[in-house]
């Protein structure tokens, strides 16, 4: 059989192959990269980053669209959001499919476009004063559309000042009175622990907690496996400033429809009871479960109201006959 004889040749070749392949043991001991940036070239680098925000100014100044960073990634993408049940869609208000309100536009502010906003939201200053993409509502439009929150400051109470994009003059701005801005509900502003969103609560199933017994009431067997006495669902949530006027007077309230069971969908005939949001009453919340355990007091469940459905005339209804 023949067996291959490495020749002086092939050995001379690999031995210089794995010195060219050795690494250098003195690099750990460099210090080229350690080196300081030229002073003329790093003031010729900020001197393109003081012009270039300075840029940025002048164009906002006069209402001109500001280039996008292109460090940004801007590519579409796909499947981003989830189209909610159209059976909980109401097409006249956005909070049902997807937006959170911001506020409400009251005028204009100043001949450069300002624009004085009413806050509705607990997050303005981060809402309202950092720049980004937000939805704007117009009076005479059904859905929002996205615009540029340029920026924002607080002027006094509840009451803010912003710049949109496209919006230059004292007349345009004018032009958007009453109009409502929004944000995706997908942005979520940063939380503290006991603090939830209105959309968080919306839904929820609301249950008596099992070790608490209200006076006169029996247990229900049937629901002991998922933590108590089955009341109802969420279905809105009532602000405080809502129900008092005078601020610290008042506080939220959950509205939960007293449905017939945990399968059944809640109604417009189903009774309605408000539950004020207060850690004696409402102990716990478990957003994971999806699920709000409450310690009514005696006769609270027994204040139920129906809400009236509003009916809208289209026309007038033929003359009658003699």
């Amino acid at each position: 059989s023949f067996v291959p004889v490495a020749t002086g040749m092939t050995r001379l070749s690999t031995e210089l192959g794995a010195r060219r392949q050795k690494k250098n043991k003195y690099a750990s001991m460099s210090k080229a990269d350690k080196l300081k940036e030229d002073p003329l070239e790093s003031m010729i680098s900020d001197s393109k980053l003081t012009k270039e925000k300075m840029e940025i100014e002048k164009l906002i100044a006069q209402n001109k669209k500001v280039p996008i960073d292109p460090s940004a990634k801007n590519e579409r993408v796909r499947d981003q959001w989830t189209f909610p049940d159209t059976r909980n869609i109401d097409p006249y208000d956005p909070t049902t499919y997807g937006y959170s309100e911001l506020g409400t536009i009251l005028g204009s502010h100043g001949v450069f476009g300002m624009i004085k906003i009413a806050s509705s939201t607990d997050f303005a200053q981060e809402r309202l004063c950092k720049p980004g993409i937000r939805h704007l509502k117009l009076k005479t439009r059904r859905s929002p559309r996205p615009i540029r929150l340029l920026l924002g400051k607080h002027r006094h109470q509840d009451e803010y000042l912003i710049k949109l994009e496209g919006i230059g003059d004292r007349e345009s701005a004018d032009q958007l009175r009453g109009s409502i801005l929004y944000a995706r509900q997908e942005d979520r502003p940063k939380l503290c622990k006991e603090e939830f969103l209105v959309a968080d609560l919306v839904g929820l199933d609301v249950l008596i907690e099992y070790d608490y017994e209200i006076e006169g009431e029996e247990t229900d067997t049937e629901t002991e496996s998922v933590g108590g006495n089955y009341v109802g669902k969420v279905v809105a949530v009532v602000l405080a400033q809502d129900m008092c006027a005078i601020p610290g007077l008042g506080h939220d309230y959950l509205e939960v429809s007293l449905s017939r069971g945990p399968s059944s969908a809640p109604s417009w005939r189903d009774e309605l009871v408000l539950v004020p949001f207060v850690p004696e009453i409402v102990p716990r919340v478990n957003l994971e479960d999806e699920l709000v355990f409450i310690r009514p007091p005696h006769g609270l469940l027994d204040l139920t109201y129906v809400r009236a459905n509003k009916v809208r005339i289209k026309g007038f209804l033929p003359p009658a006959e003699d």
